[in-house]
């Protein structure tokens, strides 16, 4: 028994000294004030066991009696400046913390030397000055630690938590020593306590420097959270701005930090939370001549982590400070905030594209804003006087000029069609654009529509309509569905280069009216489809490339049919033509009233040699 007592004596003696190696080779490597006490305290605890062993070995000493007594109160007097460099102490509370080490010391060394021979109520009660200073000196921070603890992310913790309890078994263990008597004097009691003692060893040594599968498991209920959070940064906040005072307050939260912050590439202060611009300023000051990322050092704060933030037009950083009940930042931390650093700059990256389309998508509003209002007035001055001098209102015009009028008309009339597909865009996208729909008969806004196309029919070019003899009834705005239509069979005429023949059919049925206008031009390749219906959005190909347009009718055709609850579709083939079709909602019909079945064609209905007297535009 008397052997395995020693050995229980021994491996925790040895488990504290190992103890105070980890926590100085923690200080080394951060070099923090906390970071100091922590090893100060534990340093110190090791040197009393590690002195208790020599004392057992060599025989009782006064010189070592009085190192172990300053020692041990020392170790006790250091968690409470441990403490401290989180959340500093009242001044007037250090006065009475450092009488009361003295005081202990004072009364220990006394027990060891003046009174080594005094009676065992003496040294009961020198010894319990000795145990209750150092209670003092610990109880109160572990006591604010698992307090504060309850408001930390799940790592800081248990982290935080560990460190209390550790402090706190060894607090009751050597209460039990002075106060137990013989009871706790057996061979078994003491190989129990020094095995409890042990066991805290990897208690206080997780406290600050967890093993990543712990870590990981303490993590393991706040994944879920922390990727919902990433995915919000990454995909859903819509400015830099915002994304950036998302991310600082996760990243405070991630670490149980006191505070954090972003600067940008440009050294401006994005976002901080819970920590002020002269402290970032201070910060970012003295990690000038730092390597990018690693812990920075900060007065009376404990630490502050600073990673970079490789933006496309430069480095911006992430920093992290230390709060009074935040244990040290260790490699954990570190890690943690350089992979939480990574979607950040991902997230900042994507914001600043966003942004820029943005921008651009606003700029293309306003030009067409202008460009379609400032152009207006000009035309229809030149409309004006393109029609007088077809009336012969400012007088006759010789046979050339008889020639010209009709094509100038026609251009004019491009003109105003590009005008308007411009002004009908600019109100889309300021949310601006109304319909008045009314229930209409669509076979009529069909033929319209084919009366508006016939300008750019020619001798080479026949337009086929068939539509019912029955009303086809749908509530719409029946000039924009004139416009879409327009624009179907204006399309079909320009992409058939070579002439050939424009079909429209007009069907109802399954509650859906569905316009389908056929050519046999130059067609669609299958991956060009995407780009038809986009703004601005044309198909470049030697066939097409020589043809007026600017990409906007289908655009505006399409989300024109989208809000009357439609939706245009095609069907093409290279060198085989396409199909575009109109989908509408039927209205509710009134009794149908008969009408002959109608085909008309442009070759007999109007003559490819009169052109004028054009009703309406589309686009």
């Amino acid at each position: 028994m008397i052997l395995a007592e020693r050995i229980a004596l021994n491996l925790t003696a040895l488990g504290f000294v190992l103890l105070g190696a980890a926590t100085a080779l923690e200080w080394y490597r951060h070099r923090t004030r906390a970071a100091a006490m922590l090893a100060l305290s534990l340093g110190s605890l090791a040197v009393v066991a590690a002195l208790g062993r020599v004392q057992d070995l060599a025989g009782q000493s006064a010189l070592l009696g009085i190192v172990n007594i300053v020692a041990f109160v020392a170790s006790g007097y250091f968690v409470l400046l441990f403490r401290d460099a989180f959340l500093p102490l009242r001044p007037r509370t250090r006065q009475w913390a450092m009488a009361l080490f003295v005081f202990a010391c004072v009364a220990g060394i006394a027990d060891v030397t003046l009174l080594a021979h005094a009676g065992g109520a003496v040294m009961t009660v020198a010894a319990a000055v000795l145990i209750g200073a150092w209670a003092i000196f610990t109880g109160e921070p572990i006591t604010r630690f698992w307090m504060a603890s309850r408001k930390l992310p799940s790592v800081q913790k248990a982290r935080m938590r560990a460190v209390s309890f550790g402090f706190a078994v060894l607090i009751v263990i050597l209460v039990v020593d002075v106060f137990g008597g013989s009871a706790v004097q057996s061979p078994q009691a003491i190989i129990a306590t020094q095995l409890i003692a042990l066991a805290m060893v990897p208690v206080i040594y997780v406290s600050f420097a967890p093993p990543g599968l712990l870590r990981r498991i303490w993590r393991m209920g706040e994944e879920a959270e922390l990727r919902s959070a990433i995915q919000d940064l990454l995909i859903f906040s819509p400015t830099r701005q915002e994304l950036a005072e998302k991310a600082a307050g996760w990243a405070q939260r991630l670490l149980g930090a006191d505070g954090a912050f972003i600067v940008d590439s440009d050294g401006a202060l994005m976002a901080r939370s819970g920590v002020d611009t002269d402290e970032v300023q201070a910060i970012m000051s003295e990690r000038k001549d730092q390597p990018d990322g690693g812990i920075e050092a900060m007065p009376r704060r404990g630490a502050a982590i600073v990673v970079p933030l490789r933006l496309t037009e430069g480095v911006g950083f992430l920093g992290v400070t230390a709060g009074p009940f935040t244990p040290l930042f260790g490699s954990d931390e570190v890690n943690q905030i350089q992979g939480y650093a990574s979607a950040v700059t991902a997230g900042l990256e994507r914001a600043r594209v966003t942004e820029r389309l943005t921008a651009i998508e606003r700029n293309k509003s306003q030009f067409l804003n202008l460009a379609s209002h400032e152009l207006r007035g000009p035309l229809t001055v030149v409309r004006g006087y393109v029609s007088m001098l077809d009336s012969g209102m400012l007088g006759d015009l010789n046979e050339r000029g008889r020639k010209a009028v009709p094509v100038i008309t026609a251009k004019v009339l491009e003109m105003n069609a590009l005008i308007e597909q411009m002004i009908e865009a600019a109100r889309l996208e300021d949310g601006a654009l109304m319909l008045r729909p009314v229930e209409a008969d669509l076979r009529d806004v069909v033929s319209d529509a084919v009366d508006n196309a016939r300008t750019l029919a020619d001798a080479k070019h026949k337009i086929r309509l068939d539509i019912p003899n029955k009303p086809v009834s749908v509530r719409m705005d029946a000039e924009r569905v004139k416009a879409i239509v327009s624009n179907l069979i204006s399309n079909a005429v320009k992409y058939s280069p070579g002439g050939g023949r424009v079909e429209g059919d007009l069907t109802a049925r399954a509650g859906i009216a569905r316009i389908s206008v056929k050519d046999t031009g130059v067609g669609i390749a299958k991956e060009d489809l995407p780009v038809l219906f986009t703004r601005f959005g044309r198909i470049s190909t030697p066939q097409t490339n020589h043809l007026p347009g600017t990409g906007l009718g289908l655009y505006l055709g399409r989300q024109l049919a989208r809000l009357h609850g439609g939706e245009i579709t095609v069907e093409s083939e290279p060198d085989r033509g396409s199909t575009f079709t109109l989908h509408l909602p039927l209205a509710a019909q009134a009794a149908p009233a008969e009408r002959p079945a109608k085909t008309t064609s442009t070759a007999q209905k109007y003559p490819a040699a009169d052109r004028r007297g054009v009703k309406g535009v589309g686009f």
